[in-house]
Formats: C-alpha cells, structure tokens, sequence
C-alpha cells in the first residue's frame, strides 16, 4: 500500500504545506535584454517592470549604464515585461513564457513620446539558450498533466526525450531506483542527478518518494554532458518543478487514484502555497500450490497413489499402519504397509 499522505493524517500534512511550501526554491529561469532608441543608442537608468500573470507579482529593476537588464531566479510561468524611461513612450512586452532554466531575451526600441503612449508586442519571444551547452528538452505543465502514467511517477516522464533509454521496468512510485534507471546520452544509468525544485533528492543512484503527478508543473531533461552547474551527477540531470499558489481560489482536482490538490494565496500578489496529496492501494496478486487427496485417497484407498523414485520412475507410495511402528536397538523405525495399500475404514 502507498500512502502519499493518508485521509487520516493527511489534512494535518496539508496544512504544514500551507506554511512552508512557499519558501521552497523553484528552478531558476532568466529573462534578459538591452534597451535602446531609435538611434540604437543605449538608455541608462529605465525602469523594468516584470509581472507573474498567474500570481500577480511584480519585480522592478533599472537598465545599467549600458542600457543591459536581467531578471534571474525566475520562477516558470507566463510575464509581462514594461520598459518606462522618462522622454519615451512605453514598451510592454507580453506572453513571455519562461520554462524550467528558460533564457529569455527581450530587447526594447523605445520611440519619442509621453509616459501616457505605449507600445505592445503581444508575440511570444523565443527561448534561445544563450548561457547554457546542456541539450534539454522540457516538458510543460499540459503535458506533464496529460500524459498518462500507470506508475504515477513523474520522472519517468524523462522517456519522453527520444534520446532517452529505459533500464528498469518498475511500475511504481516508491521503488527507489526506477527514477535513475535510464540512460541520457549514453551509458548514463544509474548516474543522472535527480532534482526537485532545484534541490538535489537522490542518495546514490537512489531517490526519495516523488512528488505526485498533480503537484508537477513542469520536468526538464538535460542530456550528458550537462553545465557544471550540475555537480552531484556523472550523467544526465533530471529537474522536476513542483506547482505554486496562484491568485485563483481554493481549488481541488479528482482522480482515478484517490487525492487532490490545494493552492490558494496566502498574501494576494505576494505569498502563496500549493499542496497535493495522494492515496494508494495496491494488491498484489500471489500463488501458492497444495496438494489435495483424490477420491480413492480420500476413502483411505492408496494402491493408485504414485509417486517418483530417485531414479525418475513412477512407484506406488507406501502407507504404513502407525500402530505398528517399532525402533530397534540402532534408532530405526519400521511399521507394517496396510494389506494392498488400503486403510481399513
């Protein structure tokens, strides 16, 4: 039986998660670019505005002398950029969707005008990795959700890369060493780096029990070789985001395993929390093999009862009267065979 958390226990569980799952790390993205006029000359000192659509947060920073900004440790999700600079009309760059160690860049040309005139690029810029020599593939919250898995393991979700190999045929989600039994560009078995949230969960080639497939946003592969960045592995990385809160209320989901899952906020636009719990109860099928009488051994009749000598031939199995058992002097025993191998009724 898997109990990911149990209907008992589990509300008690749940609300721990209310408190400390906002301050887990999420694994970082970067959104970045320079901002300039018309005459291609760099604008020093303009405010950039960056805002998380779903939760409503906003981070503010200024262009450097070379007209350059960054964003880093950015969470997955979609944004909205804002360029304002004094003399310019405004820039607002929407539909930036970040995934799991996205490189995002956003360059802003700001024309002539009043804070009141702006300028809206709705289409998405494109995620060029620009900072990394890791070949990844991600693998986005509608597939991760989508996609469907027996064992409920979201890390066997890694067999969605072409390049990827499974080793190990385990079909479910506490067998510690089915999350590392793959290969990533080669004979990487057993030697990948398993992440949650940018934290390392694996003991050897071994892993801690998995998040839930209802609690996983996103799940990135990253094939051998990999940046040094990644330093707990020999082979490939596997990075797995868990879901945050959102400004939507309560919300719980049914699945054909019993669970759910919980994101609310705690401070609107500021503080959040997402919790998922997930009952399992296995049977697993056994044999075992016993030997009945027939209907003649039932009536005490054995002369049709065969058995196999040491040389491989079938002979009839003795039976033998208890109640003339004797010992000699040399500790044997010896009975008396019932006549024609038949008790007496």
């Amino acid at each position: 039986m898997i109990r990911r958390f149990t209907p008992a226990w589990g509300l008690a569980v749940v609300l721990v998660l209310l408190i400390v799952t906002s301050g887990f790390a999420q694994e970082i993205g970067r959104i970045e670019g320079v901002v300039i006029d018309q005459s291609k000359a760099v604008i020093p000192g303009a405010n950039i505005s960056l805002l998380n659509i779903k939760t409503g947060i906003r981070v503010v920073r200024k262009t450097s002398d070379s007209g350059l900004y960054v964003f880093d440790l950015v969470d997955p999700g979609t944004y909205t950029v804002t360029v304002e600079a004094p003399g310019f009309s405004k820039f607002i760059q929407e539909n930036i969707v970040i995934e799991m160690k996205g490189d995002i860049t956003v360059n802003a040309v700001l024309k002539p005008g009043t804070a009141q005139e702006s300028v809206t690029v709705e289409a998405s810029p494109v995620d060029v990795q620009f900072n990394s020599t890791s070949n990844d593939l991600t693998i986005d919250t509608t597939m991760a959700g989508e996609t469907p898995r027996y064992d409920r393991n979201p890390f066997k979700l890694t067999l969605l890369d072409p390049e990827a190999i499974n080793t190990r045929g385990e079909v479910l989600p506490f067998l510690s060493w089915s999350a590392n039994s793959v290969d990533l560009g080669g004979g990487t078995n057993l030697k990948n780096d398993l992440e949650v949230d940018g934290s390392p969960v694996g003991l050897g080639h071994k892993y801690s029990l998995p998040l839930n497939m209802d609690a996983v946003q996103e799940v990135t592969v990253s094939q051998n070789s990999v940046d040094a960045e990644q330093g707990h592995s020999a082979g490939g990385v596997i990075s797995m985001v868990s879901k945050a809160g959102t400004t939507d209320s309560y919300n719980a989901e049914r699945q054909h395993v019993a669970g759910g899952t919980l994101g609310n906020p705690i401070r609107k636009n500021k503080v959040f929390n997402f919790a998922s719990f997930e009952y399992w109860k296995v049977g697993n099928p056994d044999s075992y093999v016993v030997t009945v009488p027939t209907a003649l051994e039932a009536a005490g009749n054995f002369s049709q009862s065969y058995g196999i000598n040491a040389s491989g031939a079938p002979v009839i199995r003795t039976v033998y009267d208890p109640w003339t058992s004797t010992t000699n002097s040399a500790g044997i025993i010896s009975a008396t065979p019932f006549p024609g191998n038949i008790i007496p009724a």
